[in-house]
């Protein structure tokens, strides 16, 4: 909590009550006139040390110095209301205790006391009764307590209120980055998978074309009908961005992973062993959609950079855990970069509370093993 400097409007107020004080002394005839511009002068001097006190720095670097400003406008004013007791110079007499109780950070209790004990000393002088001017003074002591309870508790309202907008704005910031994050993952394994079919379909023609005319036609027929489920799977990938809708229909794991497969056999060009636990249909949407997209990601990953042709699949339900293991027989490597793809595995799996794991060695393959907590689907 910071100090609080005065608003302006009880600056105004201080002046006023000071050229108010000012006509007061002159308008008394007893008083002579070198003594009145000595009183004039004092004041002026006692409104300056409060003007300094609360529009500077260097005397909240300087306690001690503080202080005595403090103690000299308490006093000061005191000996005024001694000397005159008047109706301005009463109020003026209040702005310490304001100062005190209000623009601290907190109640400074050796100056309160001090102020108490000089308003029991000028009331001492004055011969001032209690109702006249104890009770108002005890009555204004309260007002100003309760009003810097309301006026604290107020801040910590705003300064709370802050804190949620800011936390509010880095929530939005957090989920937009994410959602960028989705949807290019959602774009790098669907289209991409896609593409890596369409290459080796037409790299398998281009090979064929002059040897067997006939098989090269079929298999662009083949490519034509991948680059139209291309298309329409990215449809889908739009819809799941937004709701995960394809995942949320009755559609079977197994039937996924058997129309992904065949999407990239090309005449024995490469070959797929699928291990299948029929357990792993019963498990939620989103595991299953989840471990889908792992297998389509490690097949890409494995044809596209270690050139593999051969791929074992596992999939099954193990201690109340679903275990997926993808291997294949490419070139492997020594050390393990994570790609686009990898993390993005690591990212999807993680968010399933699984784990998962990369084993390669250079010349023997690359293997993908996920563990995942079976969780029921529902409905």
């Amino acid at each position: 909590m910071t100090k609080h400097k005065p608003p302006m409007v009880i600056m105004i107020f201080r002046i006023i009550l000071i050229v108010t004080t000012s006509i007061d002394i002159i308008l008394r005839p007893q008083i002579p006139l070198m003594l009145k511009v000595a009183f004039i002068f004092g004041i002026i001097l006692l409104h300056m040390n409060d003007h300094l006190r609360n529009r500077y720095q260097f005397f909240e670097n300087n306690r001690i110095l503080y202080y005595i400003s403090m103690m000299a406008s308490i006093v000061g004013t005191g000996l005024y209301l001694i000397r005159f007791d008047s109706l301005p110079l009463n109020f003026y007499f209040v702005f310490p205790i304001v100062e005190i109780v209000l623009y601290r950070p907190w109640i400074q209790i050796g100056l309160l006391i001090f102020h108490v004990f000089v308003f029991l000393s000028v009331m001492f002088v004055l011969k001032a009764g209690v109702q006249e001017a104890l009770l108002p003074y005890l009555a204004m002591l309260l007002l100003i307590y309760l009003f810097r309870s309301n006026s604290r508790e107020k801040e910590k309202g705003n300064l709370l209120n802050a804190e949620l907008m800011e936390a509010n704005a880095k929530l939005k910031e957090i989920t937009i980055v994410k959602e960028r994050t989705r949807i290019a993952q959602e774009l790098h394994d669907s289209i991409g998978h896609a593409l890596i079919a369409l290459k080796m379909h037409l790299e398998f023609a281009e090979n064929m074309i002059d040897t067997d005319p006939k098989k090269s036609k079929e298999v662009l027929g083949k490519a034509l009908g991948i680059s139209q489920t291309s298309i329409t799977d990215l449809r889908k990938a739009v819809d799941v961005l937004k709701d995960d809708h394809a995942w949320k229909v009755k559609i079977k794991l197994r039937n996924s992973l058997d129309d992904l497969i065949e999407s990239l056999q090309i005449a024995g060009g490469l070959k797929f062993e699928l291990f299948f636990d029929d357990t792993a249909e019963y498990t939620s949407k989103e595991i299953q959609k989840g471990i889908y997209e792992t297998v389509r990601e490690a097949i890409t990953n494995g044809i596209k950079h270690g050139n593999a042709r051969g791929f074992y699949i596992e999939i099954f339900v193990h201690d109340n855990k679903l275990l997926v293991k993808i291997e294949d027989d490419g070139a492997g490597c020594a050390d393990i970069k994570k790609s686009h793809g990898l993390q993005g595995m690591e990212d999807r799996i993680h968010s399933l509370n699984g784990k998962i794991q990369f084993v390669s060695t250079k010349g023997k393959g690359f293997v993908v093993e996920a563990e995942i907590p079976f969780v029921t689907s529902v409905g």
